[in-house]
């Protein structure tokens, strides 16, 4: 059985022998086709439709050269053919050696300066197009069916990767452009790239440049700003108020059911609170809450100050300024006007026993009984104005010296000397004979005459579009008026004029100038002369923060040393 099996095995190296014939084959397939497609076509040759003809030896250049005679018949078969769009004769496509290229070349000169001596002669010249515009040869007409494009038309051979892959090959370019992994490094710098230099309405858009992450990051932000603070109050369960008492002109908030709120130890005006201080009643309203803070333990002096700035804009310069004034007054009732600041933002100067509170204005309480109390009824469409910020603090220091008395300070106004001998005051701006009156350091008594007259002034030529005719040049053109007057030397006990060195010793044209320090020995004696000056005869000094908010003071400079003059945290850094 075994025998049998083995007689019929293939023999050894059958494998072998297939191996080699297919591989032979497969030499000659290739073979055949290379010779197929290197050979030259004849198929339908276009002969040379400008034969050569006999040179009669008209045109012989020297005696020398040498006159050929050629056939008529002799036909040169070329495969040249007509072009009908330009008008002219192109060689076919054929491949040749460059040497043959100049021959044929030569020859086709010579055959079209032969035939311009007999134009009647076309014998051997066949059509290249046919009546209806279509080429005779074959492979003419072949290759303008591959004629898709202008490349194409001009003969430029584009590349055989991109037939059928042309639009793919763009899209995946446009891809690697796109994709942010193949994007450089330098990309990041971009401004346009920048998501904090983007314009926070164009999100969403598609052309803000914000990354996902960055989207993300901002949603996350907003969400967050969205919880503080004005969340509507849920009211206590089984509990409801069946008799609902109608509110008169009071002022109008964002969110009208809003209740007291207290956000992570921040407490908020809202509406019902209108102001803050340990020991009175949150339910008070405006006009209860200061009349029971000024009760409230004891008082010397009554201070109003207004901020209507955010509260990351409160400096130490700020600070440094209410600190001088609790350091002059440690039993001054404070009271900071503010819509924009926490009601405790200044708790920390209360657990040290000094009295400040935070009230938030409530203008139909504060401007009853004035001729500006229209002001509190076109709040919302008010504080839509450009000046808004500053038209409004000065609104405000004007009717709370008419309606409780006291001493108004800006907020950059550092106290030099007590204020106790002020009263029906205010001071010049500068030197000049022609100088404005300037409200940021003012004192007057309760329901002032001069004060009612600036109010009346307010209401009647009030000018949203201008910075300061509602403030210093107000109080310059009433001041200029009342002392003018049929009963001028009454006025002068409700009007008194500070000059300048008062609360002004620096013109707010000359301050910038003492932010950095002295770089002589002269400038340094003559600024150690004015600063012992301003310690002797100023009772404040004016920062003017409207022009030097962004400048920080140098160390050993003018402006440093005043500020941390009389200060109560002075490791708190500038």
């Amino acid at each position: 059985m075994l025998k049998r099996l083995r007689s019929r095995r293939r023999p050894r190296y059958s494998t072998h022998i297939l191996t080699l014939s297919a591989t032979l084959l497969l030499l000659l397939s290739v073979t055949i086709l290379y010779l197929r497609l290197t050979s030259k076509t004849t198929t339908n040759p276009v002969q040379n439709p400008l034969p050569k003809f006999q040179n009669n030896g008209d045109d012989v250049i020297t005696s020398q050269d040498d006159v050929t005679v050629t056939s008529p018949d002799d036909v040169v078969k070329k495969k040249y053919y007509f072009d009908h769009v330009q008008g002219v004769i192109r060689r076919g496509f054929d491949k040749r050696s460059i040497d043959q290229w100049e021959e044929e070349e030569e020859d086709y000169e010579n055959s079209i300066f032969e035939s311009s001596s007999n134009n009647n002669n076309v014998d051997g010249f066949n059509v290249g197009f046919g009546s209806d515009d279509v080429a005779l040869d074959e492979n003419v007409r072949r290759k303008l069916v591959k004629v898709r494009g202008v490349e194409d038309a001009l003969l430029l051979k584009a590349s055989v990767l991109r037939e059928g892959w042309g639009d793919w090959f763009e899209k995946k370019s446009d891809f690697l452009r796109r994709d942010r992994m193949f994007k450089s490094n330098l990309e990041l710098l971009n401004p346009l790239n920048h998501p904090f230099l983007q314009d926070p309405d164009m999100v969403g858009s598609g052309v803000s440049g914000f990354t996902r992450g960055d989207k993300m990051m901002l949603k996350r932000i907003v969400s967050d700003f969205k919880k503080v603070p004005f969340s509507t109050k849920k009211e206590a369960l089984g509990v409801s108020d069946s008799n609902p008492v109608p509110k008169v002109a009071e002022r109008r908030t964002l969110d009208d059911n809003v209740g007291i709120r207290q956000v992570e130890g921040q407490i908020y005006a809202d509406g019902k609170r209108w102001g803050y201080y340990p020991g009175l009643d949150s339910r008070l309203s405006f006009s209860n809450f200061m009349d029971a803070f000024f009760r409230k333990g004891k008082c010397v002096m009554r201070v109003f100050m207004v901020w209507n700035s955010p509260p990351w804009m409160f400096s130490v310069r700020n600070q440094r300024g209410l600190e001088s004034l609790l350091f002059h007054h440690r039993d001054a009732c404070v009271v900071v006007f503010s819509e924009t600041i926490e009601l405790n933002f200044f708790d920390g100067f209360v657990k040290e026993g000094y009295k400040v509170a935070v009230a938030m204005p409530n203008l139909d309480e504060l401007l009853k009984d004035t001729p500006t109390h229209e002001f509190a009824s076109v709040w919302f469409e008010w504080r839509k104005t450009k000046f808004y910020p500053t038209h409004y603090s000065e609104l405000i220091r004007l009717a709370a010296l008419y309606k409780y008395g006291g001493i108004y300070l800006d907020s950059d106004v550092k106290v030099m000397r007590p204020l106790d001998s002020l009263s029906n005051m205010v001071g010049l701006e500068d030197e000049s004979s022609d100088s404005n009156l300037n409200g940021a350091v003012m004192a007057f008594r309760k329901h002032s005459p001069f004060i009612m007259e600036c109010l009346m002034e307010f209401y009647a030529s009030y000018d949203d579009t201008s910075l300061r005719w509602n403030g210093a040049d107000l109080l310059t053109r009433v001041g200029k008026k009342f002392l003018h007057e049929e009963n001028g030397v009454k006025n002068q006990m409700e009007l008194k004029l500070q000059p300048f060195f008062a609360f002004f010793p620096i013109s707010r044209k000359n301050i910038t100038r003492y932010f950095t320090p002295p770089a002589t020995d002269t400038e340094r004696a003559d600024q150690d002369v004015l600063y012992q000056k301003i310690l002797d005869e100023s009772l404040a000094f004016h920062f003017w923060n409207s022009l030097t908010s962004s400048i920080v003071p140098e160390p050993e400079s003018l402006v440093a040393r005043l500020i941390d003059q009389h200060c109560m945290h002075c490791s708190d850094v500038l």
